[in-house]
């Protein structure tokens, strides 16, 4: 039988994009209907083709003024085009409206714009301005019953007591969009058609609660460089990803049964540059179902070896399904290889670690020296799972070389270990150098296949964490080095 193929929508795209012909015998009103889902750019390209094309575009359900475009020409250009693009618009739909704008002066226009746009059931709004000084309004936003995704950028946002229009809201963005607890607490409410939310350096919400226990969908929470938050409270048994960057605050998880990815990089914030251990302790028991975990150094910290209820003792916790860690060390105070190896301890699963040093140099003092040295010496414990290390920002010192020692020692079935040098470009190795390193990693390899491979940064073939380890000998430490 012969094998059949077909064309997925991307690929008949390009085919069509490269054969304009193939458009040539199709009715006006089917063609009008086709060029109508292309992005305003390329419609109006499109259009070009041929005579019979030429006003397709006035049907065109796109309206995508981004970035780009704003970048290539003036605010008056901007608005002029847009206006005539509304005013000469023939469609009954407007499924999507971007647009990256400096608003001040043009308010009037936006509000045209927008009341269009709710006469032809958008579906998709972005308002990416440059500045403040635009605010959806309630009205408005009651009139959008048909939306689907919705992002702020510098634009007030105003909300009905009981906003019934956005129930059927998928996607929500804001970013520097002064927010209330309540108002927050209004979208959760009754927006329970969510699938993710990004609430990026949001003013005035000291406490986010994201009660989602009745979302079906939600998938996706981001918040990120909120610097008034206190306190974050998340309640959804759905949620299968968090990311959280910003300032040390108080974070609960309630029933985060499907949470199988976080991302937490907490920033020292004024006097209290550390985690609470307590509250550290807590947040990892509420997350126990994570298989990937992107952490900052501080967090190792809370969790290492204290005092605790007068009792010198680990954290108890554990990660057991924990398959792939990445550690940022920027930030961190103390941390050191014992906090890194004791961490790893707690996940049996572990296949692939990152570790991105930067200009971090680790904590080795005398407590060091006297006390966790000594026990990573003695330390008994093996990374039989472990497949994959990468060391970003590796710059061969006496503390990093222990790191890479224990973990080469204790890694059985490691197949490659990757160092890069750091971006600032202050360490410099040369092919000549090989020799010198190849018989002290070699003598720490537990495993006899493990490849050690060094990039310079620049030069780093490994950015996706996808490398062909095959093209590399398993004799040698490898320098990719520019040679002088």
């Amino acid at each position: 039988m012969a094998r059949q193929q077909t064309l997925s929508g991307s690929k008949r795209a390009r085919r069509a994009s490269q054969d304009p012909n193939l458009f040539e015998d199709l009715p006006l009103d089917i063609l009008e209907h086709v060029l109508s889902f292309l992005p305003i750019k390329e419609a109006t390209q499109k259009c070009t083709i041929a005579s019979r094309f030429r006003k397709s575009w006035h049907f065109n359900r796109k309206f995508m003024f981004g970035s780009e475009f704003a970048m290539r020409h003036d605010r008056e250009y901007i608005t002029q085009l847009v206006d005539r693009v509304f005013e000469t618009h023939k469609g009954d739909r407007i499924n999507s409206f971007q647009l990256h704008l400096d608003p001040v002066g043009v308010e009037e226009l936006i509000n045209k714009w927008l009341k269009i746009c709710v006469e032809k059931g958008i579906e998709d709004l972005e308002f990416y301005f440059l500045q403040p000084g635009y605010t959806l309004t309630a009205d408005s936003v009651s009139k959008l019953k048909q939306l689907n995704s919705l992002k702020l950028v510098h634009c007030e946002l105003e909300l009905p007591p009981v906003p019934r229009s956005m129930a059927g809201l998928g996607n929500l963005v804001l970013w520097h969009v002064p927010l209330t607890e309540h108002k927050l607490e209004t979208l959760m409410c009754h927006c329970t058609m969510l699938q993710t939310v990004d609430l990026l350096h949001c003013t005035g919400i000291c406490r986010a609660e994201i009660y989602a226990r009745e979302h079906r969908f939600f998938k996706a929470l981001r918040i990120a460089g909120c610097k008034d938050l206190e306190e974050v409270v998340v309640d959804s048994p759905t949620l299968r990803c968090v990311h959280y960057c910003g300032r040390i605050p108080r974070i609960r998880f309630i029933r985060a049964t499907q949470l199988t990815e976080a991302f937490f990089n907490f920033e020292p914030a004024g006097n209290r540059r550390y985690l609470q251990a307590s509250e550290m302790e807590k947040l990892v028991a509420d997350v126990p179902n994570l298989t990937v975990l992107t952490a900052s150094a501080l967090v190792l910290e809370a969790l290492t070896a204290r005092f605790r209820r007068g009792v010198f003792g680990e954290a108890c916790y554990g990660f057991s399904n924990l398959k792939e860690l990445q550690l940022i060390m920027d930030g961190g105070l103390f941390c050191n290889p014992y906090d890194i190896v004791m961490f790893m301890k707690h996940c049996p699963l572990l296949d692939r670690l990152f570790i991105d040093m930067n200009d971090y140099t680790f904590e080795c003092g005398p407590y060091w020296e006297l006390h966790q040295k000594p026990k990573l010496d003695k330390f008994d414990h093996f990374f039989d799972r472990l497949k994959f290390i990468k060391l970003k920002g590796f710059k061969f010192l006496q503390s990093e070389l222990q790191l890479a020692k224990i973990l080469l020692k204790k890694a059985t079935h490691l197949e490659a270990l990757v160092l890069v040098t750091p971006k600032n470009g202050r360490t410099k190795l040369y092919k000549v150098d090989a020799p010198n390193y190849d018989p002290l990693f070699g003598s720490w390899k537990a495993s006899p296949e493990a490849k050690i491979i060094l990039f310079e940064h620049m030069s780093d073939k490994s950015r996706n964490n996808n490398i062909s380890l095959q093209s590399y000998s398993t004799s040698r430490l490898n320098l990719i080095v520019n040679s002088v």
